[in-house]
């Protein structure tokens, strides 16, 4: 009998490729989960899932990719103990890879509905991206792989397998032991708020070189905002020397650190005053988010409207410790059941159902807070902010506050300048034209090295102004004719470093591809050509005829017709040129470049020109910059 057993074990067992497929499914399964597992440990974007490349000074504007979204989601978290959904992944697919190779390819006993269950789970977060509208490259190919996983177990695997107490021992082990792995990571990996870089490195973002001159305060140039910046629910005294305003979101990950770190230097400090405003990525409360269909943080006004009904009934204090709570769940709940535990930490328990009729009632924001969120965001655009939290001291915005250790090396720093007792409502902040020209004014000043392919124009002792881009992007088009008027005023010199986007030309361009852009490639050949020849003159012209005609690939074209001895000719010269120049591109990056185009002005980058102000206008800090420099 026993013989007969092993006979039927045996002849039910799956080729070896079904085996080795099974477990290539699962290691693509939970390395996916891994990567998304190291954001959440480190509390730092997703690596590799798109929305980081940024083209037509479009940095302003923020773009997150879809695993942000996915890890932000309030699926990214197991409810109440806030276990990453990402962890829970890695530990399910190493256990079931352990039951596929104990198993010898089969999915017995329990673990065959197990299987099933993981199946479901998968086709219902895939589910979710699809409602929400966004693509997390990771989980899709984490559910994907697990999907296709459980297909070939249905279909090829077996299903008599030996020792199935020893399968269910090796899975339940399995699983334990990466979810300790992962638990030890989040203590002894995450970041911690202390003080890791030098203090040079924190300190306020100065105010343009502007500052307030007559007698009722009010700024003298527009790079300073006409009114104070004042928050809500203030805490602490009501003149203090250091004066804090935070715009937050309840749900962003930097934000929950950031508070952290706040609280801190709250228990040991009594000469601070905080004022809190919202900027919420999230399409229901930001104008902003739901013209870019961007929902970030699905619950952040939800979240916002909460810590804001508990201050009406409470006070400051009790928003406070709302907001407190809030982030300890990362702004995530899903009933009013899960909100007693704040409504207790807030001392607002006996308003509890007002506070959630208030938001269940209608199903929709209260109105009022509505508007009062989208006033928050409209203010925060207006300062030039595209992430949060965005903090000011006394009025100036803190400098690197998303690094460990900022906003208490800025306090610190403040401190020891002994400022005067005083209110928000004395302070001004920069516009979001000033803090473009200090962004440029405090800047680094990167090496970039010579490029013999570039074009220059305006005389040699003019201050310098470098432009790296692709002449068909938009950013480009709209930059350089207001720099090559400067440098034909005499008043910069102006080099201009061709990086066409067209990988047909540029093999290495991550960028994306869209058809306009195409014959910027092309454009950058022929301008190569022309000065390769000796005839910079000619390729000078060119240059600024495609830059100026609003049809520059039919120019383009005339040229070439205009001059068939340029067809055919060896390129691969100017292919080197090109790649040299993406190269200098590449080693930007380290200065938080990942956009075109690249302008670094009197030997200091640039990072963002130009800013679009909730009334759509746009702040156009290159002028003013030139101008600065031109003087």
């Amino acid at each position: 009998m026993s013989n007969q057993h092993e006979s039927v074990r045996r002849s039910d067992a799956p080729a070896t490729w079904v085996l080795v497929l099974g477990m290539l499914l699962m290691f693509v399964a939970f390395a996916s989960c891994a990567v998304l597992s190291w954001s959440h440990i480190q509390e730092a974007p997703v690596v590799g899932c798109g929305g980081g490349v940024e083209l037509g000074g479009s940095a302003a504007q923020v773009t997150g990719s879809g695993c942000d979204r996915a890890k932000d989601s309030v699926w990214s978290a197991l409810p109440v103990v806030g276990w990453p959904t990402a962890h829970m992944g890695m530990a399910w697919f190493a256990a079931m890879a352990q039951c596929w190779t104990i198993g010898r390819g089969r999915l017995v006993g329990p673990a065959r509905w197990l299987g099933l269950l993981g199946g479901l789970v998968s086709l219902f977060l895939i589910g979710v991206m699809l409602v929400d509208g966004y693509l997390c490259r990771w989980c899709a190919l984490a559910h994907g792989a697990n999907l296709a996983f459980l297909a070939l177990a249905l279909l090829k695997g077996g299903r008599k397998g030996p020792h199935i107490p020893a399968v269910m021992l090796g899975m339940t082990l399995t699983f334990a032991g990466v979810t300790s792995v992962l638990l030890l990571a989040e203590l002894l990996l995450s970041p911690t708020v202390e003080d890791v870089v030098p203090a040079s490195e924190f300190r306020v973002r100065p105010q343009a070189e502007v500052k307030p001159s007559d007698s009722d305060n009010s700024p003298s140039s527009g790079l300073i905002r006409s009114t104070p910046l004042k928050g809500r629910w203030r805490i602490g005294p009501e003149d203090a020397p250091i004066r804090l305003v935070m715009f937050t979101d309840p749900q962003c990950p930097d934000c929950k650190r950031v508070h952290g770190e706040l609280e801190a230097i709250l228990e040991e400090r009594d000469d601070i005053s905080v004022e809190v405003k919202f900027f919420l990525f999230c399409k229901d409360c930001n104008e902003r988010a739901a013209q870019q269909n961007l929902n970030l943080h699905p619950n952040a006004c939800w979240g916002a409207t909460v810590a804001e009904l508990a201050g009406e009934y409470g006070g400051p204090e009790a928003f406070h410790r709302m907001l407190g709570w809030l982030f300890s769940v990362d702004g995530k709940f899903t009933s009013a059941a899960a909100l007693q535990p704040g409504f207790a930490k807030a001392g607002v328990t006996a308003h509890a159902n007002d506070i959630v009729q208030a938001i269940s009632g209608t199903g929709s924001l209260p109105p009022d807070k509505k508007k009062l969120f989208e006033a928050d965001a409209r203010e925060g655009v207006d300062l030039g902010l595209y992430y949060t939290p965005m903090a000011f001291l006394n009025g100036q915005e803190v400098k690197d506050v998303l690094r460990p250790g900022a906003l208490r090396r800025a306090v610190e720093t403040l401190s020891a300048t002994d400022p005067e007792k005083g209110t928000s409502a004395g302070d001004y902040p920069s516009t979001a034209l000033g803090r473009l020209v200090s962004d440029w004014q405090e800047g680094p000043r990167p090496n970039l090295g010579p490029d013999l392919a570039s074009l220059r124009f305006g005389p040699d002792t003019a201050k310098p102004v470098v432009v790296i881009g692709d002449m068909a992007e938009d950013g480009f088009r709209r930059d350089v004719p207001t720099l090559l008027e400067a440098a034909d005023a005499g008043k910069i010199q102006l080099e201009v470093r061709l990086l066409p986007t067209n990988k047909a030309v540029n093999p290495a361009s991550g960028f994306p591809q869209p058809d306009r852009w195409v014959w910027g490639g092309q454009a950058a050949i022929r301008i190569g050509q022309l000065r390769q020849d000796g005839d910079l003159e000619g390729a000078k012209k060119l240059f600024r005829e495609l830059l100026k005609t609003p049809q520059p690939m039919a120019a383009l074209q005339n040229f070439v017709q205009s001059r068939p001895e340029l067809l055919g000719r060896e390129e691969a010269s100017i292919l080197d040129e090109v790649a040299n120049t993406q190269r200098r591109w590449t080693s930007l990056r380290a200065y938080g470049v990942r956009g075109l185009p690249v302008l670094v002005i009197d030997g200091r980058l640039a990072a963002r020109t130009q800013i679009r102000m909730s009334d759509g206008s746009s702040a156009d800090a290159l002028s003013e910059i030139l101008q600065m420099v031109g003087d």
